[in-house]
């Protein structure tokens, strides 16, 4: 299985895909770059892509497709995901860097786009932006809200479990913080545990905790603020998380801390675990013949007078504003935003990808569709703790959950150092 860092992101053993990312994203003169009116260059437009061959879904025939309707031609590089990453910045500040990138939404692409490094989709999203959900625009847009950046899909996090364990532990989903820790204290008075997540070689499956957590108790306005800066994470705020996180904490796997992903996976796939908080890219990690049983439900309410938000990593399209065939880029990106090419994308990502595209057409399974309802519904999507926070930020987060996990009675000197680690990495960012 592969790790969702991006949405098809290779390599799920490794923490962070490339800690250099936010550490180069700035513009070597700081100035505006911009696209030179006129007709566009010669030769095909390049397209940098960070999926390989087993990971790329539908793109290859996205772009056969595009390419037969004559408008112009489109030429992929593939490049290895992790020096993708590490080699962005140095890709968009070249002196003819190519033309388009696959990449995801929000802080990632805002990084780039406030550097002034990225080209104007205001015209794309003119078309098409009453085809995307509310949700992703805000997404798809730089500090002063210009659209930089075109959604292909996205997916939905979930507290995964399967349907005959539940109807043998009488247990029906819970929908609010209490009914969850009700639960999961009588699952666990029957012999079995409640909770596992795959930490000794992912460690970063605990931030998708931490998000959820923060995004029910202090919401998404707040939670994006935090990794991004605005908000300190030893703040009253953060510690009413933790503390929401403690109560969980005697319903995990003791071992929880030493479990591999393939362990864990193992064991709720067993029935030696009963839930498991997860993305939808885990789906096919359940053997074959358990996957009619297996459903999943919305992280708990905890606080209803917080809007609920949902954690949906998105992935798309960005171009540089130094491109010399702007018009073609433009053209690509119209068709890539389209519902035709949106729903093509989708086909091949075994029901674990919704088109950021709302006409798009698919065959859902149920879970995609409780998948799509629940994303829909939200009042705003954020994207995994690295997405949001910069890859560079991953490293603190996992020191500070999994010490959290083994010892909660030293939060105050936890929070203060993640604080203090964070601060560091934005200060030489």
């Amino acid at each position: 299985m592969t790790r969702k860092t991006t949405r098809w992101l290779a390599a799920l053993g490794s923490t962070v895909a490339a800690t250099a990312l936010l550490a180069g994203c700035v513009s070597t003169s700081g100035e505006a770059q911009q696209t030179k009116a006129g007709p566009d260059a010669s030769g095909p437009l390049i397209l940098q892509s960070r999926f390989t061959d087993a990971e790329k879904g539908g793109l290859d025939q996205l772009v056969k497709d595009f390419n037969a309707k004559g408008e112009g031609q489109v030429k992929v590089n593939t490049i290895p995901t992790n020096t993708f990453n590490q080699q962005l910045p140095s890709y968009l500040t070249a002196k003819n860097p190519p033309d388009v990138y696959t990449w995801y939404a929000g802080q990632a692409t805002r990084d780039f786009a406030d550097q002034n490094q990225l080209l104007d989709l205001s015209g794309v999203w003119k078309d098409h932006g009453n085809d995307f959900p509310d949700a992703l625009k805000t997404l798809s847009q730089d500090s002063s809200g210009k659209k930089v950046f075109v959604p292909t899909g996205y997916y939905w996090w979930g507290v995964y479990y399967f349907k005959s364990d539940f109807e043998k532990l009488g247990i029906t989903p819970p929908k609010t913080w209490d009914e969850f820790l009700a639960a999961s204290e009588k699952i666990k008075s029957q012999g079995v545990t409640p909770f596992t997540a795959g930490l000794s070689d992912n460690a970063w499956l605990a931030s998708a905790w931490f998000d959820y957590l923060d995004l029910r108790i202090n919401g998404a306005d707040f939670h994006l603020k935090l990794l991004s800066g605005k908000e300190k994470y030893d703040s009253p705020e953060v510690k009413k998380v933790f503390a929401a996180f403690k109560q969980v904490l005697p319903y995990f796997d003791p071992a929880v801390l030493g479990t591999t992903q393939n362990q864990a996976m193992s064991d709720f796939s067993q029935g030696k675990v009963a839930m498991y908080l997860l993305g939808a890219w885990a789906q096919p990690s359940v053997p074959a013949d358990k996957l009619s049983d297996l459903a999943f439900f919305q992280f708990p309410m905890i606080d209803p007078k917080v809007p609920v938000a949902e954690e949906g990593p998105t992935d798309g399209f960005i171009a540089s504003s130094k491109t010399n065939k702007p018009n073609l880029t433009k053209k690509f990106l119209e068709y890539v935003a389209s519902a035709e090419a949106q729903s093509d994308l989708a086909k091949s990502q075994q029901g674990t990808y919704l088109p950021a595209n709302t006409k798009a057409t698919l065959q859902l399974d149920t879970l995609s569709k409780q998948g799509k309802d629940m994303l829909e519904s939200a009042k705003q999507i954020t994207q995994f703790y690295n997405r949001d926070a910069g890859d560079a930020q991953q490293t603190p987060a996992d020191t500070a959950l999994t010490s959290f996990i083994a010892h909660p009675e030293n939060i105050d000197q936890i929070l203060k150092d993640w604080d203090a680690a964070a601060k560091k990495i934005r200060a030489t960012s």
